[in-house]
């Protein structure tokens, strides 16, 4: 199915049971193209996502000189630059991707330049401040906006030691770590606040696939050789993330799901299912497929998602309907996504009748009665939309409006809901009364 234009309903069966194939990774899709575009040969991706943030990183590689060749769709070919980004005559746009903007702009500071990425009017919102500081530190010619897109860069990188602020993203580190090895002398990121560190454990460990020269030297501290990237043929993991959404539902309704490429070692959002164990789920893992069967109460939950923030999309939504008060913290960082994803959350629960408490660093959210008539709007941001259909499928008069923003990360998301034994159609005036 397409999804529809407007608010959609979504029905589960009274006993469902599911089950589905996460989709690629497009954290793993993204740092895959970004370390192939800079290689030197051609390299095969496998099993990469194709949605409109992988399509805005394509894009950007594309206008550094990368060449894609997406005929196969499951088997893209990457023809890298070696180390030399061409400087293209217009804007690179990365559309609503942040990992788009930030590894495109620190592609782009190794070409002569002046290269300009530049997004959306919801990317411009997004910091990127302390990752032009220190492309600046390292010797490439960098300005913003007061901190935020449009980005003009290039120049190159002399190399040497860095200090990032990492506090608003870990996607600043991770960007780099990305250029680092054709930088002209070896690299130490020394990364500050940095909440998230698995994602950039996740960018070490896609440039070593593509012979980099990485090594932690603290938690805190990554040194990247000088020493050039080689092609590669590497394979995409399935997108936990994703994963999440979609277990999310079994939770809810509750009902019996199971998702196969839903445990990948290096991503933190393979955590959710144990949280959602701490909620009152049942939990089994048999090779990397996760099943989760949803109790018939949720318990309220106590946790600190620094290591995965977002995540509180998810964990917010069935916050609402477990009976007490939940308390999530470390997630001051999605205030920066693509909304602010807590105050987005404070509003559209509350449509529920669920009182949500926003702290500096979190959420408290006090549920047990949510109940509609109403169109929770995700504003834009394809996380709640994927996390507001699991409380469309457990309450009803309850649509989600928007339902086509979920193609940034995941364009079959509700053909795959539909394909599951759920029910998903466009809401009409009878169905929220």
């Amino acid at each position: 199915m397409t999804a529809p234009a407007g608010p959609v309903v979504v029905q589960a069966p009274g006993d469902l049971v599911a089950r589905w194939r996460a989709p690629g990774s497009k954290s793993h899709t993204n740092r895959v193209l970004a370390a192939a575009a800079l290689a030197r040969g051609t390299s095969t991706v496998r099993g990469p996502l194709d949605a409109d943030d992988s399509q805005a990183m394509r894009a950007v590689v594309a206008g550094l000189g990368a060449g894609v060749d997406d005929r196969d769709p499951s088997a893209w070919q990457v023809r890298g630059v070696g180390g030399r980004p061409a400087t293209p005559s217009g804007t690179l746009h990365a559309r609503q991707s942040g990992t788009a903007l930030r590894f495109g702009a620190a592609l782009a500071s190794l070409a002569t330049g002046p290269v300009v990425v530049d997004g959306s009017d919801q990317l411009r919102r997004r910091p990127v401040g302390a990752l032009c500081a220190a492309l600046r530190d390292l010797g490439a010619a960098a300005r913003d906006v007061d901190g935020h897109p449009p980005v003009t860069v290039g120049g190159g990188l002399d190399g040497g030691a860095v200090t990032v602020d990492a506090r608003a993203s870990s996607q600043f580190a991770s960007a780099l770590l990305l250029a680092a090895p054709h930088a002209r002398g070896d690299v130490t990121v020394t990364v500050q606040g940095l909440g998230a560190g698995a994602y950039v454990e996740l960018t070490a460990t896609t440039l070593r696939a593509f012979g980099g020269q990485v090594a932690r030297a603290a938690d805190d501290r990554w040194t990247v050789a000088a020493s050039g990237l080689r092609a590669a043929t590497v394979t995409v993991d399935p997108d936990a993330s994703a994963a999440a959404h979609l277990l999310a539902l079994a939770a809810a309704t509750p009902g019996t799901v199971t998702v196969d490429g839903a445990d990948p070692d290096d991503q933190p959002d393979a955590a959710v299912p144990d949280l959602l164990a701490a909620m009152g789920c049942a939990v089994r893992r048999e090779g990397d497929a996760v099943t989760v069967t949803g109790p018939a109460r949720l318990r309220p939950l106590e946790a600190d998602l620094a290591a995965l923030p977002d995540q509180v999309t998810t964990l917010g939504a069935l916050a609402a309907l477990a009976e007490g008060t939940s308390r999530l913290t470390g997630v001051g960082v999605a205030r920066g996504h693509e909304t602010d994803r807590l105050a987005a959350l404070r509003g559209e629960l509350a449509k529920l009748g669920v009182t949500v408490d926003e702290e500096p660093d979190g959420l408290r959210v006090h549920g047990g009665a949510a109940r509609g008539p109403a169109v929770l709007d995700p504003h834009d941001d394809h996380r709640l939309a994927m996390a507001f259909a699991a409380l469309a499928a457990r309450l009803p008069r309850v649509a989600v409006a928007d339902p086509g923003c979920v193609a940034k990360t995941y364009p079959r998301f509700w053909d795959d809901l539909a394909a599951g034994g759920l029910m998903v159609r466009e809401a009409s005036e009878e169905d929220l009364r």
